[in-house]
């Protein structure tokens, strides 16, 4: 089963509800610690988590997923697929000046998971995002923005592309 690298959101944690998750469903999970750092520097700690690593899952949630999107935009040819769940990709916080300019490369596959009541980034976000990024699937859920009712989902989703 492929590395699964797990980006927390900005009230998350390493050892949150979902990669301790992810982890008791059998999965490799690395999970970088991103409290109390900008955009900027989570996205330096992944780079440096996946330098040396291909073909891997990237996971991110809400904070965690603006990393990760900007991850896959840059590094396209080391991850197998990415899951972004309730991706902040909405705020402007370098490097993401322009929201509306994040783009999932084709090459690779992923799943946007998102809740349509969540308060905090508007489900919109993730349809414009699907928009511009036809082949990743999206999945809207009956949730809040932590998506603690949908961890059997996201487990579900990530053991998917763990197997592919």
């Amino acid at each position: 089963m492929r590395t699964v690298i797990f980006a927390h959101g900005l009230e998350g944690r390493p050892d949150g509800k979902k990669p301790t998750a992810l982890k008791a469903a059998g999965l490799d999970v690395i999970a970088p610690d991103g409290r109390g750092k900008v955009l900027a520097e989570r996205i330096a700690d992944l780079e440096a988590v996946l330098a040396d690593r291909t073909d891997v899952v990237l996971v991110g949630s809400s904070y965690g997923g603006a990393a990760a999107a900007i991850l896959a935009m840059r590094h396209p040819g080391r991850l197998a697929e990415v899951v972004l769940l309730a991706p902040a990709i909405v705020f402007r916080d370098p490097p993401l000046d322009r929201p509306e300019a994040v783009v999932i490369p084709a090459a690779v596959p992923g799943t946007v998971i998102h809740a349509t009541g969540d308060d905090v980034i508007p489900v919109q976000a993730s349809r414009d995002l699907v928009l511009r990024s036809p082949h990743l699937a999206l999945i809207e859920v009956d949730d809040e923005h932590a998506l603690r009712g949908s961890i059997p989902l996201i487990v579900d989703t990530v053991l998917a592309a763990a197997r592919r």
